[in-house]
């Protein structure tokens, strides 16, 4: 299913928004799967005939995946996915570089780090400029190339990976007063919300590009809903897109290298922070992790009518490098199936609210030796 916002997407974060006079909503980046996931039940549950909160319930086990970025094309939609956290951009204007980022081998250093997890990083570090900005979402192509054979160092434009995906847009409110057509005073506010279109850079506005959200889910009729706060309207459409394969190559470098990298599309759930409860990932055990900073989730619980505890979720693009240490070729086969476009979270019921969706790229599983 596709989920089209026909006016700025608010998705709140968890700041407080009362009716005090300069109030503001502030919107996320990108919805969180839950919001999606919330919207999505209760479409479903009022399609059918059920009332709520009595059926919370029972909707809670309808289970999604996603929601990814998709943006309109000539040909039709084109898949995107959040940036990977193991890529940083180095360098000066043309001369700007891409560098992988890897499990490193510190030699005598010490870290913080739990027993057994490696520091990740580029083995020759150059220290004279600071990383520049990525593309917060990636083209599928430039993902799963990313996937399969990530290079040590790459020339790269950024316009080819991908765009920053919807942007923000404020819109400032005030309250009129029936009876004199004029605006009462203390009654000012102002809601940020997301712009679901992208501009290419220098381009006429003839060519903005629709943009989406992307949600695998059975049972959910389309037609005009809201979604988000301030009941904003959204055109949802039954159309389809084919859920992406595992490349063919990607199970042969696997079962080569005994490893693995595992990329969340979105965020995870663990409730051990950014580690899953028994250390591993189906399995595999984890040797090093590359993410960025934690999201923090909360919202309101509709059902017993007060705010949800706030929660830090390990952020969408954050990279695992596991290790399968003798698994056979039937073994890593069956941990692909279990890993690709599943959601890996600790609880179930994270799991079916979109929590964790993962796809899976090649290591080599070689430690680099970092150089000073």
């Amino acid at each position: 299913m596709l989920i089209e916002p026909r006016e700025p997407l608010v998705a709140r974060d968890g700041r407080p928004f009362s009716s005090n006079p300069g109030a503001r909503a502030r919107s996320l980046p990108f919805p969180l799967p839950q919001t999606i996931a919330g919207a999505l039940r209760t479409r479903i549950g009022l399609s059918q005939g059920l009332t709520f909160p009595e059926a919370a319930q029972e909707v809670r086990q309808i289970g999604i995946r996603g929601p990814l970025l998709v943006a309109r094309k000539e040909r039709g939609w084109a898949l995107l996915a959040p940036a990977p956290a193991d890529v940083v951009l180095l360098g000066q204007g043309k001369e700007s570089f891409l560098y992988r980022l890897v499990p490193l081998r510190l030699g005598n250093a010490e870290t913080n780090l739990p027993e057994g997890l490696f520091s990740v990083g580029i083995p020759n570090p150059d220290n004279k400029s600071k990383p520049l900005s990525l593309p917060r979402f990636w083209y599928w192509s430039a993902l799963e190339r990313w996937l399969l054979e990530p290079p040590s160092k790459a020339e790269q434009n950024g316009e080819e990976l991908g765009h920053n995906g919807p942007q923000g847009e404020v819109r400032t409110h005030l309250k009129l007063d029936p009876e004199t057509q004029t605006a009462e005073e203390g009654f000012l506010f102002q809601t940020s919300g997301l712009e679901f279109t992208y501009l290419p850079p220098s381009a006429p506005l003839s060519q903005a590009q629709r943009l989406a959200l992307a949600v695998w889910v059975e049972g959910a009729p389309g037609g005009v809903f809201p979604l988000g706060g301030e009941r904003r309207l959204a055109i949802w459409w039954n159309e389809s897109i084919p859920l992406p394969q595992s490349p063919a190559e990607l199970l042969q470098s696997l079962v080569q290298h005994q490893a693995a990298r595992v990329i969340f599309l979105t965020p995870a759930a663990f409730r051990a922070g950014y580690l899953p409860q028994d250390g591993g990932l189906e399995g595999a055990r984890i040797e090093a992790v590359a993410l960025g900073r934690a999201v923090v989730a909360s919202g309101w619980d509709l059902e017993h009518h007060r705010p949800k505890p706030s929660r830090r979720l390990v952020p969408a693009g954050s990279v695992y490098f596991v290790r399968f240490a003798g698994w056979s070729e039937a073994q890593i086969e069956e941990w692909l199936h279990s890993v690709w476009m599943q959601n890996l979270s600790d609880e179930a019921q994270d799991r079916l609210d979109g929590y964790g969706l993962a796809v899976v790229g090649s290591w080599t599983g070689e430690l680099a030796d970092l150089e000073v």
